[in-house]
């Protein structure tokens, strides 16, 4: 990966309408209004190794151009991009980083002074998942608990809660995907077990485990990496899902996309699709589910029909773009 692009697309016909560029493995995250595109990326002298800079890039959406630069210490995290990887604070004052060396820790930035104030260690822990208010977040832990860690408002300093035993990494492990439902995190299971979680308290606690597989026939499961997104508007999780689920499958493209009633606990559609690798519902004009194809480097666009359940009909496609994991939009 020698070049890390964001691409910038209409939702109304997918026209391209810019692009902001940065380095290796490049992490990336949106403002919540749209305007500010944040990469976190690392410019290296043999593109694969030696001496190298990781940086976090600020761009405005609008006009594609860089607004500032803030060197990062040497550590960024090397793994598929994820949105779990570089996240805002709730009112966009930090921004949290992974790091992975392999050694796992989280650097804070300070947006408004423009710096680095401080490294957090997160041994055995990954993943980036801020709190609705103050500044803090949890990570999910490799023996199936999560970590939290909340911040002082200068983010010099930081304490930590460990958890109870959320889920078995061994015959149950979960997706770093994760979505907010009312004020609870959801994450969903390499087997299509929805897992919501509270982290009101400052630790996280297990409020429910959905079995939204159970009573489907076939061996079904969740595939491919943003595999979950949810409108708060109509109460639907959509999941990226396929049949014949196996050991070593998590990574494939889905076959379909189920519509998930978050209240009514059911399936209310599935709709069928090819190779769809990563999801996200944004609300241009209208809400549209938007899929980005494994295989073909495809971004699609479908309308959600809420007479039919929710399902999905192919509206617009495109591809330009290389191989691509993430879906952002303003919300």
């Amino acid at each position: 990966m020698a070049t890390s692009t964001i691409y910038i697309f209409s939702t109304k016909d997918l026209t391209l309408k810019g692009n902001v560029s940065g380095g290796s493995w490049g992490l990336a995250t949106l403002s919540r209004d749209g305007n500010t595109a944040y990469m976190a990326s690392g410019f290296l002298s043999r593109v694969a190794y030696g001496t190298g800079e990781d940086v976090l890039q600020i761009f405005d959406v609008p006009t594609n151009t860089v607004k500032k630069e803030i060197i990062l210490p040497y550590k960024l995290t090397q793994y598929t991009p994820d949105a779990a990887q570089l996240r805002l604070s709730a009112d966009e004052k930090f921004i949290y980083i992974q790091n992975a060396t392999p050694a796992t820790s989280v650097t804070v930035v300070d947006l408004e002074r423009g710096k680095v104030v401080k490294e957090i260690p997160s041994p055995g822990c990954y993943g980036i998942y801020p709190m609705e208010s103050g500044y803090g977040y949890s990570a999910i832990c490799s023996d199936g608990s999560f970590a939290t860690f909340k911040l002082s408002p200068d983010g010099q300093s930081f304490t930590s809660q460990k958890s109870e035993k959320i889920f078995d990494v061994d015959e149950d492990p979960i997706f770093l995907a994760s979505a907010r439902v009312d004020s609870d995190l959801v994450f969903l299971s390499y087997n299509g077990n929805l897992y919501r979680v509270s982290d009101a308290s400052g630790v996280i606690r297990k409020v429910d485990v959905i079995a939204a597989t159970k009573g489907v026939p076939g061996s079904w499961g969740a595939s491919g990496y943003g595999v979950m997104t949810y409108d708060s508007e109509t109460g639907i999780m959509f999941m990226a899902m396929s049949s014949n689920r196996h050991e070593g499958t998590h990574h494939h493209g889905a076959t379909e996309i189920w519509a998930y009633d978050m209240k009514k606990k059911k399936i209310v559609s599935r709709s069928p699709v090819k190779d769809i690798s990563t999801i996200g519902v944004v609300k241009g004009e209208q809400t549209n589910l938007f899929g980005l194809d494994i295989k073909k480097n495809i971004i699609v666009k479908y309308d959600i029909n809420p007479k039919n359940g929710y399902s999905l009909k192919l509206s617009a496609q495109r591809t330009d773009f290389g191989f691509a994991t993430m879906i952002m939009g303003a919300h």
